[in-house]
């Protein structure tokens, strides 16, 4: 199965957190939304300070990886704060 790679950057820590693996862009944006909107993390407090990315696929068939030449910008939390899940 493929899976999607993702990233978030935080522009005040000038860092990329840890990436994470999703079936679709879909189910990322989804919980992307939903971290955005939980008043306990640090997502919701400070949504401008985090953008989320597509890296890539990642095909656990045969651990290969297949990234894109530049990262795939999906949005910035303040675009995506109090968005209703679709």
């Amino acid at each position: 199965m493929k899976l999607k790679i993702f990233t978030v950057y935080d522009s005040k820590a000038e860092t990329y957190l840890p990436p994470f693996y999703m079936k679709t862009k879909g189910e990322a944006v989804r919980g992307w939304i939903t971290t955005l909107n939980d008043p306990q993390s640090s997502f919701c407090q400070y949504p401008a300070d985090f953008t989320l990315f597509e890296l890539g696929d990642y095909d656990d068939q045969d651990s290969s990886f297949n990234l894109h030449e530049t990262k795939q910008v999906i949005g910035n939390g303040l675009e995506y704060k109090n968005a209703q899940n679709n």
